[in-house]
């Protein structure tokens, strides 16, 4: 898997958002679900205009680390962690760690928008049910298979807000 096609399968679910916000069209949205899919190539050039927040982001956590900001060590540091302290309210970024999460975004879709990592108890033709640490409960939540279809019941996978988009193991 190339960062591209590694960055897409984190970033896809929040393109949804961009068509509401209107900063993408429908159309946009379509290519974008069709090449997450079926695993298409996108260039970086269309990944950095369609998430420029999310590659400020990037760029920032890579030059704390010494990454380079565009590999799959540097993605998943982002987005496991950046990304998530963003949207817990626990990072408040300067202007040189990339721009600062909408302060008007409801708590409930903080908590669909966070990184989680599960593990799968049932299999549908097109979602999985994962179960997932939640602070000290368990919770259970159906998303879907698209952008991760190869994993079974047992694997651990990544899920962001309505998708598996990675499998761990």
């Amino acid at each position: 898997m190339t960062p591209e096609d590694l960055f897409l399968k984190y970033a896809f679910p929040c393109t949804i958002v961009k068509v509401a916000r209107k900063e993408i069209t429908q159309q946009e949205y379509e290519s974008l679900e069709q090449a997450a899919k079926e695993n298409q190539p996108v260039s970086r050039e269309r990944l950095e205009k369609t998430y420029p927040a999310a590659v400020a982001r990037m760029k920032a956590v890579a030059k704390e680390k010494g990454q380079v900001y565009f590999s799959e060590e540097n993605i998943r540091d982002y987005f496991l962690g950046r990304h998530n302290e963003l949207l817990r309210g626990t990072f408040k970024p300067t202007k040189e760690q990339g721009p600062a999460l909408d302060e008007n975004l409801p708590q409930a879709i903080r908590e669909l928008c966070l990184i989680t990592t599960g593990k799968i108890v049932k299999k549908g033709e097109a979602f999985y049910v994962v179960e997932f640490a939640a602070g000290k409960e368990t919770k259970r939540r159906a998303v879907s298979n698209m952008l991760a279809s190869d994993a079974e019941i047992g694997n651990v996978i990544r899920m962001h807000y309505g998708y598996a988009v990675e499998k761990v193991s």
